[in-house]
């Protein structure tokens, strides 16, 4: 490992330690809920983290490090540039603070929350899921776009500049490892950024500078726990760093087990509350959201494999059997219903139960 790859990586244990001590702060304040979901949160990203270096740096199953050259670069240009941006939104909101303090004390306004959203924010909540499509348009679509800009740009570059490119990446041997690397550098940034704010909204709420956004939690979600949005977001880079690296049946998987799990949540709560009857025992959620999650489920790993089928050549008993068996499993976790947050549980079950199957059926 090289400096960069150091300083990327001890960063990334740090933001997993700091989520362990919400975890820890939440089982002091008597928030079981918050406690669990923080720690499975904190774990998933620590160990997924910890197994991807054991896997690259002793075990030597892959060659495909962590993350290099360019985008170790990029991600050090992001936490220099971030961080200091973020504090900044963070003193002027001090400001505001302090200057409201003079006319009355500041405390959290709890109407903003509820254990049953409005139909709105609940759609607004779901809508944001799609962001993960993004994930796997890059690993498919728009990350080969991106590679031939980055190919023409380094036609202009100095030759030892362009000699460490090509010599990484091999474009030509592995057309998949340029994609790999950008993903896991979207996604790794996007976290980077979601867990700072979070942190602060969970340790210090008077200085969060994203209030609106708390219109979106349920009650739940209010004070220790960590937002859904950073379960889908450890979620989906616990399974791209450790599937992700073994080709091309890692990215197979972690695009048809995301695209199933985002899609089966969103049906799977919206039509619980718009045609919902019958509920699962004495939660919020109903029979005929579990049902209805789990077909949409099922259709769209179905075509999300047929799909990708065009790029790999695939066994026809795959496009059966892997959206059933992810259907299943998605729709006991929502019988279960966990105190993890689904976005972590769907993505990283799912993906890891998959991943497995798919070795001995897949290709």
């Amino acid at each position: 490992m090289n400096i960069l790859s150091i300083i990327i990586t001890s960063t990334l244990y740090l933001y997993g330690l700091i989520s362990l001590y919400t975890a820890l702060l939440a089982k002091k304040k008597g928030e079981k809920g918050a406690f669990i979901n923080n720690l499975v949160n904190s774990l998933i990203l620590i160990i997924s983290i910890t197994i991807n270096l054991i896997t690259i740096n002793f075990l030597h199953i892959s060659n495909i490090d962590f993350i290099i050259f360019p985008f170790d670069i990029f991600m050090i240009i992001f936490i220099i540039f971030f961080l200091p941006l973020f504090y900044y939104s963070i003193y002027r909101e001090k400001r505001i603070v302090k200057r409201d303090l003079k006319e009355k004390p500041w405390k959290e306004d709890f109407s903003l929350f509820s254990e049953v959203l409005p139909f709105k924010y609940e759609l607004y909540r779901k809508l944001t899921h799609l962001v993960v499509l993004g994930i796997v348009f890059f690993y498919f679509t728009l990350g080969f776009l991106v590679q031939n800009i980055f190919v023409y740009v380094l036609e202009f570059s100095p030759n030892i500049i362009s000699e460490i490119f090509f010599s990484l990446y091999n474009i030509e041997a592995n057309k998949m490892i340029f994609t790999q690397y950008l993903v896991v550098f979207l996604v790794g940034v996007s976290l980077l950024g979601m867990l700072s704010a979070d942190f602060i909204r969970i340790l210090r709420p008077d200085l969060y500078p994203l209030k609106p956004v708390n219109r979106i939690l349920r009650k739940k979600e209010r004070h220790m726990r960590l937002g859904p949005h950073i379960s889908m977001g450890i979620g989906c880079f616990s399974i791209i760093i450790l599937y992700g690296m073994f080709q091309p049946i890692g990215p197979l998987v972690i695009c048809t087990s995301m695209t199933m799990s985002i899609f089966a949540d969103m049906t799977a709560n919206l039509v619980g509350k718009k045609f919902g009857r019958k509920k699962i025992r004495n939660t919020q959620k109903t029979y005929e959201g579990l049902f209805a999650g789990m077909i949409v489920a099922y259709f769209s790993g179905a075509i999300t494999l047929l799909l990708l089928s065009q790029v790999y050549m695939l066994k026809p008993i795959s496009l059966i059997l892997i959206p059933l068996v992810g259907a299943i499993i998605i729709g006991l976790l929502d019988f279960l219903d966990l105190e993890v947050d689904d976005n972590l549980s769907y993505n990283f079950i799912v993906s890891t139960v998959l991943f497995f199957i798919s070795i001995f059926i897949l290709i």
